[in-house]
């Protein structure tokens, strides 16, 4: 019955963007958000103090990805912990469910099978005993697969009007085969159990199981952002007494399982995954070797599962801190366990596994709910954490410093509408994708066609997906056409350039025009046509790349650094006349910059060396150093800085 602890990961994990909570002791004592990456998992709770505020920002794939977090280890080391379930060990963090404020709901009768065993469950008024006879008569009368009917459909008015002809009808077949899903509350927020936890049964139950679900993630909006797995006990015997015992079957302490962590939508996991999943179930005895496996195949939902979101949530009813939305299972285990006839019912100490190769795994034990750890901390437990302001304390905590590359997030950035000159490949293309996960609405501008569609298909995952537009920049009337169908912008990065190399003797007059041209008039015509918008707007940002090769009379560029010193003092010019316009515009220029097209043209050890030897750090400058200095430039934090050059070049003065 050991598990292997890499099993309760999806097993693309390396590229899935998993988020989820824990429980930290010392200081914090209580709950915080956080995101794996890389098998190793960070506190973000700076970010987003609740999952629920996570869910609602229109970046949190983005934070997700790279907000800055304190470090609290390998996630091996906490699933460990979670599967020896000891509660009182204050000696390293424990996951918990990764929901906290959301509404806790679920769909029942969403699959044939599972209706029927409802019927059965009905018929037989909680009494397994009774169970396998009906089974076998009921299964005569209407068949054993309902999967052909579509509920709300012609057919299911048939069947439903041939059900209650023959005294067969239940309100199970109604929100089974009818319009109207079955949508109840199955738990309180923050009264799920995590991965490792026990899970409980109403010590008056005597016939139960583990119903395998997919749990989709939505907030406010009604917008799905990802999903995680879920156990939904089932007291199969109170809740065949009378469907008004709903409460007291579904609700107890223990009775929701959920996790390990939510999976949020991405480019490699999305609806569609959900749709295809096949989950898989198996029960271990701990008291007999029972062994029990199962499988919950979404395939054969009767209802989609966005169609179930919309009958949770929308303008009859709302939910502020969104929702978790348990999706229905097809597994109803009938294996007899105890006696022939009897079916399936838990024993105490069963081991259930929820598992599915994108979701990864969900484990559980099972005991009485009254035997388990007691829920304490809920709602009002999280606002008292929140007025004292211990969370907020959490990114200074004391811990290992984050490994992965730190990346700021902006919140002034979020719905800016941006334009980016030449990027759909180098610099450019980094620049794109740093503003697009910012939540920026970025239409870039290239005559790279392949290189462009490559990155916009490579971005259409994120909330803010950025747009490419084919332009030559050289071509001015097709760039104020541009510009006039692009419509006002809020920030405009004027980065397309050439670095050709040529030698003084071969420059032709229509060769230095078309340098100028490439490297120096689209700038200003590029800003030209964005400042009316920014002036009516009361304020923009223009941001014009200059270069370190001139600063540092670099050969065979004359031209190229003709147009690059010009920038600079266009650029001061530019900071001057618009400022009164609060429009503030800014030169960067980057160093020796680690781009596809350097390596592929120029590059060489002794460039290499060369570089190094002339830098003051010793690391190469990488394009994700321009693009993090580009955003803090446009967003707000540099809001009185204008009319300046600002160099990301590690400090390179020579050699």
């Amino acid at each position: 019955m050991e598990t292997q602890i890499n099993s309760l990961l999806p097993v693309d994990a390396a590229r899935a963007v998993l988020v989820g909570r824990v429980w930290r002791h010392g200081e914090i004592n209580g709950p915080c958000v956080v995101a794996v990456r890389a098998g190793e998992v960070f506190d973000i709770s700076t970010h987003a103090p609740t999952m629920s505020d996570l869910l609602e920002r229109p970046d949190a794939l983005d934070v997700a990805r790279s907000a800055p977090g304190v470090s609290l280890g390998p996630v091996q080391d906490l699933l460990a912990a979670a599967l020896r379930n000891d509660v009182n060990d204050a000696s390293a963090p424990r996951l918990l469910a990764p929901c906290d404020l959301q509404a806790i709901k679920a769909c029942g009768v969403t699959f044939a099978v599972s209706l029927l065993e409802r019927v059965i469950e009905e018929q037989a008024a909680g009494d397994p005993s009774r169970a396998h006879a009906l089974r076998a008569e009921i299964q005569n009368i209407i068949g054993s697969d309902l999967s052909a009917i579509k509920p709300g459909s012609p057919a299911a008015q048939k069947l439903k009007e041939d059900l209650i002809a023959r005294g067969l009808w239940s309100p199970y077949m109604e929100v089974g085969i009818g319009p109207d899903a079955e949508v109840f509350s199955k738990s309180q927020p923050m009264s799920a159990v995590g991965v490792g936890a026990d899970v409980g049964l109403h010590p008056d139950s005597k016939w139960n199981n583990p119903e395998p679900e997919v749990v989709l993630a939505v907030n406010s909006k009604a917008q799905v952002l990802g999903a995680t797995l879920g156990n939904d006990v089932n007291l199969r015997d109170i809740e065949g007494r009378s469907a008004l015992l709903l409460g007291k079957a579904k609700d107890n302490n223990g009775s929701c399982a959920i996790g390990p962590f939510i999976r949020l939508f991405d480019e490699h996991f999305t609806i569609d995954t959900v749709r295809d999943a096949e989950l898989s179930m198996l029960i271990e005895g701990k008291d007999d070797d029972f062994q029990l496996a199962g499988t919950s195949r979404m395939r054969e939902i009767s209802r989609d599962p966005l169609d179930l979101v919309s009958q949770v949530c929308g303008r009859h009813h709302q939910y502020p801190d969104g929702f978790m939305l348990f999706l229905g299972t097809m597994f109803s285990p009938i294996k007899d366990r105890d006696a022939a006839g009897g079916g399936f019912t838990h024993h105490l100490g069963d081991r259930v596994t929820i598992s599915t190769p994108s979701l990864g795994a969900l484990v559980n034990h099972v005991q009485r709910s009254d035997a388990i750890a007691p829920w304490t901390y809920g709602v009002r437990a999280l606002l008292e954490r929140a007025r004292s302001g211990i969370g907020a304390r959490s990114a200074s905590a004391k811990a290992k410093p984050q490994t992965t590359p730190e990346q700021a997030i902006y919140p002034s950035l979020n719905g800016k509408r941006v334009v980016i000159t030449g990027g759909g490949s180098g610099i450019g293309a980094g620049i794109v994708e740093a503003f697009a996960r910012q939540g920026a609405q970025v239409t870039f501008l290239d005559i790279a066609e392949k290189d462009s569609l490559e990155l916009q298909a490579r971005l259409s995952a994120l909330s803010a997906p950025p747009r490419f537009v084919h332009c030559d920049l050289t071509d001015l009337d097709r760039l104020g056409k541009v510009f006039s169908d692009i419509g006002p912008v809020d920030v405009l990065i004027n980065n397309a350039a050439n670095d050709d190399r040529h030698a003084i003797k071969d420059v032709t007059p229509a060769y230095w025009e078309n340098r100028m041209a490439v490297n120096l008039r689209h700038l200003y015509f590029c800003a030209q046509a964005v400042v009316p918008g920014m002036q009516e707007a009361g304020g923009g940002v223009i941001l014009n790349f200059g270069s370190i090769s001139w600063h540092l009379a670099l050969p065979d560029l004359t031209l190229y650094m003709t147009a690059k010193a010009a920038i600079e003092g266009m650029t001061r010019g530019m900071a001057r006349d618009l400022g009164r316009d609060n429009i503030r515009v800014n030169a960067v220029i980057p160093g020796g910059v680690r781009t596809p097209r350097q390596e592929a043209l120029w590059h060489t050890p002794e460039e290499e060396a060369r570089i190094l030897a002339g830098q003051c750090l010793p690391q190469r400058v990488e394009i994700a150093d321009v693009a993090a200095l580009t955003l803090f430039l446009a967003s707000d934090s540099a809001a009185r800085c204008s009319g300046r050059e600002y160099f990301v070049d590690a400090g390179w003065y020579g050699a």
